[in-house]
């Protein structure tokens, strides 16, 4: 299993390193600019971007101080990810943090701008995370409006295109298609962790190969009639944006 975080900060840009805030959330404590690992304490992987002018960013924690602080290559350098080649993903061989520890995702720009959101995306999993696979089909659902804001996780539910046959599924893979968001999860019901990836800003971008069709193992099961609801982070603060979803299923009972 795998969770997923997030920091997100609007600040005018500062050539000195700046530790960004936590995204408030259900899952995790967050306090200011730390989030504290529990039982998902194993880092698969990240994303860091949204800020024009980044030069250097790097996840900091006491136990990775030891040896050295994990740093975020390559960026991206635009509001919301324009490919997969900024999306770091090693499930198969995660860094291992400390229980209870606490993480920072800090950032370096080259001057100073106009405010701009920076958005880091940290994958956590409980252990190493083994691909799947199966009679896969694919699926399209659509979510209510988000409100234009960001610095929050927004909650939506899931209208599917057609109606799932009784039975119990497994999510293993998804792509997210919206204008504005940055990152999304899922929120099974009953459970303590969010699994999600990153978000597209137009149809045709690739999604990083593991992020589809069981490259990270199952994300969550639900039933045809309680499926899980969506969070979503939006990586610019504009109108009313509709995200549309491609979920990768495995049909299980």
């Amino acid at each position: 299993m795998f969770t997923l975080v997030a920091y997100q900060e609007a600040k005018p840009a500062d050539t000195t390193p700046l530790a960004i805030l936590g995204v408030p959330d259900q899952h995790v404590r967050v306090d200011d600019t730390i989030i504290y690992m529990a039982d998902f304490n194993e880092v698969l992987g990240v994303y860091a971007g949204g800020h024009t002018t980044l030069t250097d960013a790097y996840l900091a924690s006491p136990s990775l101080r030891r040896l050295a602080n994990y740093t975020i290559a390559p960026l991206a350098l635009a509001a919301l990810p324009l490919g997969d080649d900024s999306f770091i993903l090693h499930p198969d061989s995660p860094l291992g943090l400390e229980k209870n520890e606490g993480l920072e995702a800090i950032i370096t720009a080259s001057g100073t701008v106009g405010a701009v959101f920076t958005t880091v995306g940290v994958w956590l999993g409980d252990g190493p995370v083994a691909s799947v696979t199966g009679e896969i089909f694919h699926v399209r659902a659509t979510c209510p409006a988000l409100a234009a804001a960001a610095l929050a996780w927004q909650n939506r539910e899931l209208t599917f295109d057609d109606t799932l046959p009784v039975g119990r599924y497994q999510i293993v893979g998804a792509k997210c298609f919206s204008a504005t968001v940055v990152l999304f999860r899922f929120v099974p019901i009953g459970e303590a962790f969010r699994p999600g990836g990153l978000g597209g800003a137009t149809l045709d971008l690739k999604t990083h190969d593991l992020q589809r069709n069981g490259g990270l193992g199952v994300w969550c099961e639900f039933d045809q009639i309680t499926p899980p609801s969506v969070d979503f982070l939006k990586g610019v603060a504009a109108g009313a944006d509709d995200p549309v979803l491609y979920l990768d299923l495995i049909k299980v009972g």
